[in-house]
């Protein structure tokens, strides 16, 4: 199957989806206030998707669980690493985070989409068994780390702006 193919055999939502995701990316690079509900959603999100998947999908076994609560866990500390290192300002009365400007959630999203774009193509073309089951437990896995990363992110927000919120009492 050539690209071209490929391409035009991609559903109209999922270059939609993409444009957006894309607008988001880019309006992370700039500096930012947001509230640390809405941060809480993104995690959620991605959490909500791969275990809809895990859920959903015929050939979630235990080996698929288990990449993705293990890339789960290995997203969580690279998310905290991450922000932990980058210059967040909470603010524990507005309830607020200002977020500096970074290509993160941009190189963040393109790598998922990219390879989920690639797993959703090679599982819907493969014609065995074990190199669609490898499949999807490399889908978990992207699921894990990508669900991970944004977590670990929200709970450093999180953590330090209770950490203040404590100090103050």
């Amino acid at each position: 199957m050539t690209p071209i193919a490929i391409i035009q055999g991609t559903p109209t939502w999922v270059w939609v989806l993409l444009a957006f995701l894309l607008y988001r990316g880019f309006k992370a690079t700039q500096a930012s206030t947001t509230p640390i509900s809405k941060l809480a959603i993104i995690p959620l999100v991605f959490a909500g998707m791969g275990i809809a998947h895990l859920v959903s999908s015929p050939l979630t076994g235990f080996i698929a669980v288990a990449a993705w609560i293990l890339a789960l866990g290995a997203g969580v500390l690279a998310g905290v690493f991450n922000a932990s290192r980058s210059r967040f300002i909470v603010d524990p009365i507005a309830r607020t985070v200002m977020l500096p400007g970074s290509f993160v959630p941009l190189l963040l999203i393109a790598a998922t989409f990219i390879a989920k774009f690639w797993l959703g193509f090679e599982m819907a073309t493969v014609t065995n068994l074990p190199a669609l089951v490898t499949y999807g437990v490399i889908d978990a896995a992207v699921s894990g780390i990508v669900a991970g990363m944004f977590a670990g992110r929200y709970f450093t927000y999180w953590k330090t702006m209770h950490a203040l919120r404590e100090s103050w009492a």
